[in-house]
């Protein structure tokens, strides 16, 4: 939202997430080389380095005189065209690295501390305990920028990335390595995996939803509060707050309900989630927007839920980390490409930003239901 006010359109957010998606995928193989060759401190070390790395490249884009992006807006001078693109591609870069790292490295151990009946719970206090993390982010980020500028928002990120690294070499298995298992995963291994569980067009979406989700989400509510940063993080707020309630009933019951069932409910959900996106606008107001809000962030936080413990289940029977590795490769080289492919057709047919996004949301209510595909146990072949 920061690089929308400084003239970054939908096209150019697009382009940025399609560049972080082919970035992620062609990094992988190089966290495979170094997580088993480098300890976890360096390992995580690396990992805020490249945060910082990624939180200044956004400062060179929206400071530094001459650097700037020009004003938001649909229709695009060649100029303006240029400097959007060379800005989502260094950003895009950065985002890309920095989150192969960090969501690979984070993955890998959280598959490594999961019990033999026990990953909706495990997977559901990580995601109230990231999610309430993340407002309270979203939020001190936000003023920071209103009352600050940029550079506190820099010396922060810097000061709590030396902190948490501080923090994890006191730990006693900082100096031993991710995992000892050679791993041999590449793009062409995992875009043409098949399980017979339907892992390969769940892998192909999953990528797609989780920016949709993130970033074009953010966006429209963004919009919704007026492009103003403190309304946004209240209202974030108001939502994780409501999200922790609900979803800390429904966590430490999902390990033991019917699945299966529960799974194709969370699909629908999911599927209501996004038509509710759809007929979202900033018409709505009061308690009839804060509802509306609540029921999409409880739909979509459930099916997660229920996605990721499907994930983690099968991910713990076919082997870890390199099940880990094909959903990585698979859903980051598609999302790159559905990306750049949607930046470039708004580039060329700019198209309102409300209209766009609620075009979106309404392929990706029909999409969503690819998701009933992904199964528990093998079901014949993809």
């Amino acid at each position: 939202m920061y690089l929308w006010t400084h003239g970054l359109n939908l096209a150019g957010l697009s382009l940025l997430i399609g560049i972080s998606g082919i970035a992620f995928a062609l990094s992988l193989g190089l966290w495979q080389k170094l997580s088993t060759r480098w300890s976890l401190r360096r390992l995580v070390t690396l990992t805020f380095v490249l945060e910082i790395c990624l939180v200044f490249s956004v400062g060179i884009f929206t400071t530094i005189p001459g650097m700037a992006l020009f004003p938001a807006t649909d229709a695009l001078t060649v100029a303006s065209t240029g400097s959007l693109v060379l800005a989502a591609g260094c950003i895009g870069l950065f985002n890309g690295l920095y989150n192969a790292f960090f969501w690979t490295t984070q993955r890998t151990l959280f598959i490594q501390q999961l019990g033999q009946n026990d990953t909706g719970k495990q997977y559901g206090n990580f995601q109230i305990f990231v999610t309430l993390f993340l407002k309270v982010g979203i939020v001190t980020g936000g003023f920071l920028l209103e009352n600050g500028g940029f550079i506190w928002l820099l010396a922060l990120s810097a000061g709590l990335s030396a902190a948490a690294n501080s923090w994890l070499a006191r730990s006693e298995h900082s100096n031993s390595s991710l995992h000892s298992q050679i791993i041999n995963i590449n793009t062409q291994k995992s875009l043409g995996y098949s399980d017979g569980r339907g892992s390969r067009p769940a892998f192909a979406i999953d990528g797609i939803f989780l920016y949709l989700e993130s970033h074009f989400w953010t966006l429209s509510l963004f919009l919704v509060v007026k492009q103003d940063f403190t309304r946004l993080g209240i209202a974030v707020v108001l939502l994780a707050l409501g999200f922790a309630v609900m979803f800390f009933i429904i966590k430490n019951r999902i390990d033991h309900l019917a699945i299966e069932r529960l799974y194709r409910y969370a699909v629908f959900l999911y599927v209501m989630s996004w038509l509710l996106r759809f007929t979202l606008s900033d018409e709505l107001q009061g308690s009839v927007l804060l509802i509306t809000l609540l029921f999409i962030t409880f739909f979509s936080s459930f099916f997660r839920l229920a996605f990721n413990k499907r994930f983690f289940d099968v991910a713990r029977y076919e082997g870890n980390v390199q099940y880990l590795l094909v959903k990585s490769y698979s859903s980051q080289w598609y999302l790159g490409i559905f990306f750049i492919t949607l930046g470039m057709v708004l580039f060329l047919q700019p198209v309102a930003t409300a209209s766009a996004l609620q075009l979106i949301y309404l392929a990706a209510a029909a999409l969503s239901l690819t998701y009933l595909r992904y199964k528990d146990a093998p079901a014949g072949n993809d």
